[in-house]
C-alpha cells in the first residue's frame, strides 16, 4: 500500500488548459507551478482543439475559459460534458455575473472562479480539492 501511494505521488498531474488569451495562459500557467509542482500542463485555445487533445490523452483536471471563440458562456461546459462526464472542470472567467456562475454549475462545471482571483488561496484550494489527494 505504501508502494502504490509513493507511486501515485510521482505521476503527474495532466491539466488541460482551454483558454484563447495569452496573457490569461500565462498566468495560470505560473500559477499551477506554484500550486501543482508536478504538473503537464497542456493549453487548448477553442473547444475543437480541447476536445482533440482529449482524444489523445486523459487529464486529472480542465480549466475552462467561458468566452472561446467557438464557443461562449456556460454552454462551454455543457459542450465540454458532452464527451467527458467525470473529469472535473474548474471554470476560470472574467464574468462576474451570477447568472453566468450560476448556469456554469448547472451545466456541470465543479468550481468556477473568477480570473481576478487566480493568484489566491482560494484558487489553490479549489484545485486541490478537484484533484485525488494522493497528488499532494
Amino acid at each position: 500500500m505504501l508502494l502504490e501511494k509513493q507511486n501515485k505521488s510521482s505521476q503527474q498531474v495532466k491539466v488541460l488548459l482551454v483558454e484563447d488569451d495569452q496573457v490569461d495562459q500565462f498566468l495560470i500557467r505560473k500559477r499551477l507551478e506554484d500550486i501543482l509542482p508536478h504538473h503537464n500542463l497542456e493549453s487548448a485555445t477553442s473547444i475543437a482543439q480541447a476536445y482533440n487533445a482529449h482524444k489523445k490523452q486523459n487529464f486529472d483536471l480542465i480549466l475552462l475559459d467561458l468566452n472561446l471563440p467557438d464557443g461562449f458562456g456556460a454552454k462551454t461546459v455543457k459542450r465540454i460534458r458532452q464527451y467527458d462526464q467525470k473529469i472535473p472542470i474548474i471554470v476560470i472567467t472574467g464574468l462576474g455575473s451570477n447568472v453566468a456562475v450560476s448556469e456554469a454549475l448547472k451545466l456541470g462545471a465543479n468550481n468556477v472562479v473568477l480570473k481576478s482571483q487566480i493568484q489566491g488561496e482560494d484558487f489553490c484550494n479549489i484545485v486541490q480539492q478537484n484533484l485525488h489527494e494522493d497528488y499532494f
